[in-house]
């Protein structure tokens, strides 16, 4: 189990920023500017995102997909196929983004829905890391067989970064399943992630007779899989895949090791969304438009495009480095003034539709990233029409804020909750989309200007153009002069209030109707931006490796060991030794029988239940360096100096 961290691509650390703890804010963002280069780059010897296996893989899965929309007899409407997109963490919400917007985008033609979101976990995870969700193999099989009840046709899609969520692996296993009993039914089945197959997670899966490389590699056929094992069989030439092989495909580019080493927030969410936006559209568009142009060659254009956005957003360096610098002196007050709530200093997002949800999902993952407190980073989505917080999201279990402060997302709970509390140390991002401006931002800059205090307050306009632009299908101009005058006033409004600006201008806005998906993916990075920036300066990184994250999963747990071992330069054996002793309040190096044949599972739950801010791997990272001998002096020395 130690040696699968040690050697998959999504786990090892980007050589680009060993120094990401030491630069300055510019540093920071032209970093993560390189590492995102990789995405379209690629990585190494490996085959990426613009290699001609990828474009294969990518429009071969169109096609098996396209085919499911037609029989020899008929058509099938979208209403009898289900697309699901699944995954857990950041993958999840991503499957719930992509998958709203894909509706959205059939509805305005006039067809079905016909794309569904599984998330590990539930909605109740679109914000918290729910513990175990993400190894509940049992569970995740029942949610899909829920989810594709009734279906003449299905595609479904796990998305695991590492490819190492047994949530996603027993999904695909029912799937691969179903494939064989019937070779005919008319089921699509893939994988996507971003390291080779081989190096897959290879660990047994607690409760399962298979690890999730098993199940990966029964999906993974030659000639639908971009980065295969290297000992696997290689296609010849001329053939395809016949038979359920056909129906199989692993979209595995390699697009490199993440800036902020295993936080697949960031780049692997990024190419998750471009690589299934790009699938789905082309899709979407071949089948609504039957247009001409091959599917290959939309694959290719719509990639393009995308790295055009990422060198669009990252032109703005300087302007984005002031923000970054700005959040990182909000979140750092935290740490100066910590006894003092009313002192603190936070960073809240504000932002419309599917950019609200970007801002809470970029919030709420700071926590287990870097085992932020829920109120250091918040997002609030602004109403739409008389639709407020989750109702504006459409999520299946509707509205969650009566789960508790953590999922009260609506601009109403921004105003009443924490508007009468804002201070000086604080951060407010105002983001406005050139397309959609609104005018709810310029009441809620208005409301704070009139507060006692003066907080810092950016505005991010994100595609600086009143008109939604496509590279695929000509947009209808909703936008009509009245929403180009809307803009520049409510522009020239707030730029006197607020104390910085940042404003890209893109290529294009939207992928199709109702679908901003440039504009998303720039503010994306600029939210990544802020948010790991923020934290690198109040010391959550030690080189370009997270040492408070969070451990809600199996995987987080062997992240933990792999960290102690990295930086007290231990074994794993003693590394785990530690991050037990840290779990379990344990006095001594003599762990009990009773902990020591315990599975995960048992010490996540023991993990879970500790009082916030658990700081697990701080605690076990001061452990191993042998200067302190006992949990209690370890964190004690942590509470008079936070900063490992």
């Amino acid at each position: 189990s130690f040696s699968h961290l040690m050697t998959s691509v999504t786990e090892t650390s980007n050589e680009l920023t060993n120094d990401l703890d030491v630069v300055s804010p510019i540093g920071i963002v032209r970093l993560l500017r390189q590492c995102d280069a990789q995405l379209f780059a690629g990585w190494r010897e490996h085959p990426g995102m613009f290699d001609a296996i990828t474009i294969s893989v990518l429009s071969s899965f169109v096609s098996a997909c396209k085919e499911l929309f037609t029989t020899e007899a008929e058509e099938i409407s979208t209403k009898d196929v289900k697309i699901v997109l699944s995954g857990a963490g950041t993958s999840g919400r991503l499957a719930f983004l992509l998958a709203g917007s894909f509706n959205k985008a059939l509805e305005e033609q006039g067809h079905s829905p016909c794309f569904s979101y599984l998330i590990a976990g539930g909605d109740k995870a679109l914000i918290v890391g729910i513990e175990g969700a993400e190894d509940d193999v049992e569970g995740a099989a029942v949610e899909l067989k829920n989810t594709i009840h009734g279906a003449r046709a299905v595609a479904y899609v796990g998305i695991t970064c590492g490819l190492s969520a047994p949530y996603v692996a027993s999904q695909l296993a029912y799937l691969l399943d179903a494939q064989e009993r019937d070779s005919h039914a008319r089921i699509v089945v893939a994988a996507l992630g971003f390291n080779p197959v081989h190096l897959a997670r290879g660990v047994r899966v607690e409760g399962w007779d298979r690890s999730v490389r098993d199940v990966i590699e029964r999906t993974a056929t030659p000639g639908h899989t971009i980065s295969p094992d290297p000992k696997a069989p290689q296609p010849s030439s001329s053939s395809s895949p016949q038979g359920v092989a056909a129906r199989r495909f692993v979209i595995n580019p390699i697009v490199g090791p993440e800036p902020l080493t295993g936080s697949s927030r960031m780049k692997g969410g990024s190419a998750t969304k471009i690589l299934l936006e790009t699938a789905f559209a082309t899709l979407i568009h071949n089948i609504m438009h039957k247009k001409e142009e091959s599917i290959p060659s939309t694959v290719t254009r719509l990639l393009q495009h995308y790295e055009s956005i990422s060198r669009a957003t990252y032109m703005q360096a300087e302007d984005l480095a002031h923000l970054v610098k700005r959040a990182g002196t909000s979140i750092k007050a935290g740490i100066t003034h910590g006894s003092n709530q009313e002192e603190r200093g936070h960073v809240y997002y504000l932002a419309a539709d599917t950019l609200g949800l970007l801002g809470f999902v970029d919030a709420s993952e700071t926590v287990p990233t870097f085992g932020a407190a829920l109120s250091e980073m918040r997002g609030f989505v602004l109403d739409s029409g008389d639709r407020s917080g989750w109702h504006v999201l459409g999520n299946r279990e509707g509205d969650l804020s009566a789960l508790g402060p953590a999922y009260h997302i609506a601009q109403g709970d921004f105003i009443n909750e924490y508007l009468p509390h804002l201070n000086d140390h604080d951060t407010v991002i105002a983001i406005l989309e050139g397309a959609r401006p609104h005018p709810h931002l310029v009441t809620l800059v208005d409301l704070i200007r009139k507060g006692k205090t003066h907080p810092f307050i950016a505005l991010v306009t994100v595609g600086d153009t009143p008109s939604p632009s496509s590279p695929l299908v000509s947009l209808p101009s909703n936008n009509t002069s009245g929403d180009s005058s809307l803009l520049k006033q409510i522009r020239d409004h707030l730029t006197p209030l607020v104390d910085a600006t940042l404003t890209v201008s893109l290529p294009y806005t939207h992928l199709l109707p109702h679908v901003p998906a440039f504009t998303e993916l720039s503010l994306k990075y600029i939210l990544n931006a802020i948010s790991t920036g923020a934290f690198v300066q109040q010391g959550k990184v030690f080189q370009n490796r997270m040492i408070d994250l969070g451990i809600t999963n199996n995987k987080l747990y062997y992240r933990a060991i792999n960290i102690i071992s990295t930086f007290a330069k231990v074994d794993a054996d003693r590394a785990q030794t530690c991050v037990l002793r840290a779990i379990y309040d344990l006095e001594t190096d003599t762990i009990p029988d009773s902990v020591l044949n315990s599975q995960v599972s048992e010490h996540l739950k023991v993990a879970h239940a500790k009082p916030p801010p658990p700081r697990i791997v701080p605690i076990a990272l001061l452990l191993a360096s042998g200067r302190y001998r006992t949990v209690a002096e370890a964190q004690n020395a942590l509470r008079s100096e936070p900063i490992v």
